[in-house]
């Protein structure tokens, strides 16, 4: 009877002892596998980019030239360039969101509509130079150098714009369907300097404002 029990007990450590090594000796899981870059993807990076003003990241999946794009962020060389700056950095912050990718048959080209909102920074830079002239026309009157005058104008600026910009809300949709292409096996995004619509969601609507002849711009 006891030897009985004892090769029971024997071949129920046996049992354990394999069941522990077949444990330890499974496999490491795989880890997941990267997910193929999207056209979605590649203009979600560049966009991603622009919005954090990192123009060289930026240029990674744009197929023209990004400086275009990037002298916007440069101000302006006048008395209100800070404000300028400032306004533009603000136009950046744009929000969007991606919908109907849709790739050719060869998997060669593709389009995916970007939808913007943002500030409407033409309604918003109208507001400001509609202030400031009327501003100005009080400070010629006060016998002011050239100097004062435009420290004046540039501390009135700032004010002006500081006022509007806490009441804004981001209310400009803007959609654009944007073409990509394949390079080299990677999406880039096509050459979208012509785009007025593109340009216009990156900026907040500046670029149409600026060619629509209003003064000072």
């Amino acid at each position: 009877m006891k030897t009985t029990k004892r090769m029971i007990a024997l071949c129920l450590i046996l049992v354990l002892a394999f069941s522990l090594a077949a444990c330890g000796s499974k496999p490491a899981p795989a880890e997941p596998a990267e997910p193929e870059p999207t056209p979605s993807m590649a203009l979600d990076n560049m966009l991603k980019a622009i919005g954090d003003l990192d123009f060289e990241e930026a240029q990674k999946y744009y197929a023209g030239d990004m400086g275009s794009v990037e002298a916007l962020n440069e101000g302006a060389d006048s008395p209100t360039a800070d404000v300028v700056t400032r306004m533009l950095r603000e136009a950046f912050s744009f929000e969007y969101t991606l919908s109907n990718e849709v790739i050719s048959q060869d998997g060669q080209t593709a389009t995916v509509d970007v939808n913007f909102v943002t500030y409407n920074m033409g309604e918003i830079l109208g507001e400001v130079l509609e202030a400031l002239i009327a501003r100005a026309s009080v400070l010629q009157q006060g016998g002011m150098t050239a100097d004062e005058f435009q420290t004046q104008m540039n501390d009135i600026v700032v004010g002006i714009y500081e006022d509007i910009i806490k009441k804004a809300e981001k209310t400009l949709k803007i959609s654009v369907p944007v073409k990509l292409t394949k390079v080299d096996g990677e999406w880039k995004v096509d050459d979208l300097k012509d785009s007025l619509d593109f340009m216009d969601g990156i900026t907040g609507g500046l670029i149409s404002y600026s060619e629509s002849g209003v003064p000072g711009m």
